[in-house]
């Protein structure tokens, strides 16, 4: 039994190796059935403009024994010209290794007089008894002329002054020439126009022919302090060679508007009584270029403090107007005398804010002072009658 074991085993081995043997087999052989000699071109059917340069990129391969490999043209239309190179140089044939490819240029020039039309001929390589053959086909066509386009994403914009006005603009070239294009603005002086592409300012683009490229248009006032709200035109211009095209953009400024807080003479200090009210005017101005509206005022001050402002609220504040408020400003019953600061502020419901510090100084009421004196004089009267009636003694 043991015996059978083992050769079974022996059995089970060379079916195995067999088999492995026939599997190198069979590797060997689809490695010998590539093809001897192969010539081949990516595009072997292109459309060109009548006097634009041809060149079409050559691939040779070769599956068995390294070899020259001779290149040449059947059927080329009369009167064409055609050349094939290697490194810069007219070359007639390529040498070729096993299973690696060698590239070569083909470079094909039609006479400048040629007619628009479908032209054949054929690239023939040939090396040790192998022959490979690779049809070519051209289509020739009248050049579309230059043309050049600007088509803008949004052409109007709106902001604040000091808003970056910023257009996504594509620019296409509609004709079959390469051409380098420069841009300009015509703008407001209270603006700076820049283009950008891939976020590097410009202000020449290189285009190609039948294709278009994305650039951004950015315009920013100088100052925008100065910049008044109204609707602003900007002209762009893309000039390449004798084409031209432009695009005008809108800017609309929305004004904004900016309070002053101050007092009429502009000094920002008085004196009050402590539990007495006192009157402060205080001016609120609008400096900007909208209106205000619903400005609220406001008071930080000290502990126990009351201050009422008449109106406490304005509705409207057009741009150059000012308005008088009063404070009434009440210190604590018992505030000592002294230097004390209160904050006014002014806000309207767009975010437009403003704020003065008011210094108030103190005072005692002079009732308080009458009765010090009245006091100190009724302790002296007691102690010189206290000192007459005691010293007799």
């Amino acid at each position: 039994m043991r015996r059978l074991g083992l050769l079974a085993i022996v059995l089970v081995l060379l079916i195995g190796s067999g088999t492995m043997v026939m599997a190198q087999d069979t590797t060997t052989t689809s490695t010998i059935d590539l093809p001897p000699l192969l010539l081949t071109t990516q595009y072997p059917g292109q459309t060109f403009g009548i006097g634009e340069a041809i060149n079409l990129d050559l691939s040779v391969e070769t599956g068995s024994t390294p070899q020259i490999v001779g290149l040449q043209i059947q059927d080329l239309p009369q009167d064409w010209a055609a050349s094939f190179r290697g490194d810069g140089r007219i070359v007639d044939s390529v040498f070729v290794e096993p299973q690696a490819a060698s590239s070569v240029e083909l470079r094909v020039e039609p006479p400048a007089d040629l007619e628009a039309g479908t032209y054949d001929f054929s690239v023939i390589a040939e090396g040790d008894g192998d022959r490979s053959t690779l049809p070519i086909e051209l289509t020739i066509q009248e050049k579309a002329p230059a043309s050049l386009a600007l088509n803008v994403d949004l052409p109007t914009l709106r902001g604040k002054p000091d808003t970056t006005f910023r257009y996504n603009v594509t620019l296409r070239n509609d004709g079959d020439e390469d051409l380098n294009v420069d841009l300009t603005s015509e703008a407001p002086p209270a603006f700076n126009v820049t283009f950008k592409s891939a976020s590097q300012e410009v202000t020449t683009i290189p285009l190609r022919a039948n294709s278009t490229q994305r650039i951004s248009v950015e315009a920013v006032a100088i100052s925008s302090d100065e910049l008044q709200a109204g609707t602003y035109t900007i002209r762009v211009q893309a000039q390449g060679g004798d084409v031209q095209a432009t695009s005008d953009m809108t800017a609309e400024v929305i004004g904004t508007p900016t309070l002053g807080l101050s007092t009429p003479d502009g000094r920002l200090s008085g004196s009050a009584e402590s539990g007495s009210q006192t009157p402060v005017t205080l001016v609120v101005s609008n400096t900007g270029s909208a209106p205000a509206r619903a400005i609220q005022l406001t008071a930080s001050k000290p502990s126990n403090w009351s201050v009422e402002f008449s109106p406490a609220t304005i509705d409207n504040l057009e741009p150059g107007q000012q308005i008088e408020i009063t404070a009434q400003v009440k210190p604590a019953d018992k505030a000592i005398a002294g230097d004390y600061v209160i904050n006014f502020s002014a806000r309207s419901d767009d975010g437009a804010s403003k704020s003065a510090e008011y210094r108030v100084t103190v005072t005692t009421s002079t009732l308080w002072g009458i009765a010090g004196i009245g006091l100190i004089g009724a302790a002296v009267v007691v102690i010189g009658l206290s000192v007459l009636r005691f010293g007799r003694r």
